[in-house]
């Protein structure tokens, strides 16, 4: 018999038989809401129902099955109840975040799953090209399962692989350290601020709020203070052409000109409101905060 075939009766005998399957996740998940901060290993994991699902994976762009947990099951399993006034954000081994709220969630109609296991493969995960290189999304992969499997919803929903982390706090936590009430907001500064959230916060952070994968842009030092506003436009729209294995992606693209000045108000605009300034010097004062000469490290 097929390695792939035995591997799919071994889970449906093991459903039908125990009011629990099992799944073999050796890496923990942590959940985060507020100060309450849960530890999901293997045993906490034996306690929650374990489920097959088939998706039409954009990732992939193709149909995948998978094997794993239904995402609300994890939260009433540690006692958390995210509300429709909350956001749901997932980070990734490299420091990646991705969020959505929960507003999204409900109009898309879609469930969220934790896949632990890829059941299209007769061992580990079938590969993710991420710029030039081949990775495995395990040890926990965020995929959707909609209404109709080949509709796609009209809400852009986040599929992060890798993911280590799973964070609910309420929508205006991040709306007051991204975007802080002021009377000083012109169009080109809320403009930026949208293009920031959509397609720059996943990988960087803006007063402490966002990725890890790329440099923090505001604090303790704004981007803008030590770097020329036409050397970063040319850097977002072509990082490799000046930094050789860049992980960061390309906007000449996918941003127009405008957008791209749209970016850079907002972020010059943010150095007016360093929401987190007293925080991060309160934590990291043994470090010396001159910003480096080349704010691209990491990338």
């Amino acid at each position: 018999m097929p390695l792939k075939r035995f591997k799919v009766l071994v889970f449906i005998t093991l459903f039908l038989i125990t009011p629990h399957g099992y799944a073999d996740t050796k890496v923990p998940l942590t959940i985060v809401q507020g100060p309450t901060k849960r530890v999901l290993t293997q045993d906490d994991f034996r306690q929650l129902p374990l489920d097959s699902i088939v998706v039409q994976d954009p990732v992939y762009n193709k149909h995948k099955r998978y094997m794993g947990y239904w995402l609300l099951d994890i939260f009433a399993y540690v006692g958390m109840h995210p509300d429709p006034n909350t956001v749901w954000t997932f980070k990734a081994l490299d420091g990646y975040k991705a969020s959505v709220t929960v507003a999204d969630v409900l109009q898309s109609g879609a469930r969220a799953f934790v896949a632990v296991e890829d059941l299209d493969k007769e061992e580990g995960w079938e590969k993710i090209k991420q710029g030039k290189e081949w990775i495995s999304p395990g040890p926990y992969y965020l995929v959707w399962k909609t209404p109709l499997e080949d509709v796609t919803p009209s809400i852009k929903l986040p599929w992060p692989y890798q993911m280590v982390e799973i964070s609910i706090h309420k929508v205006d936590e991040d709306q007051q350290k991204l975007f802080p009430d002021s009377n000083d907001k012109s169009e080109s500064v809320t403009r930026g601020y949208k293009l920031f959230k959509k397609n720059c916060m996943a990988c960087h952070s803006l007063n402490l709020q966002g990725g890890v994968v790329g440099p923090e842009l505001n604090v303790p030092k704004n981007i803008l203070e030590y770097e020329d506003r036409k050397f970063l436009k040319e850097f977002i729209g072509n990082p490799s052409s000046f930094r050789a294995r860049s992980k960061m992606p390309a906007f000449n693209k996918t941003l127009s000109d405008q957008e791209l000045n749209d970016v850079l108000d907002y972020l010059d605009w943010m150095g007016k409101h360093k929401t987190a300034k007293g925080h991060f010097e309160e934590k990291y004062s043994t470090v010396s905060l001159r910003p480096s000469s080349n704010w691209t490290e990491g990338l």
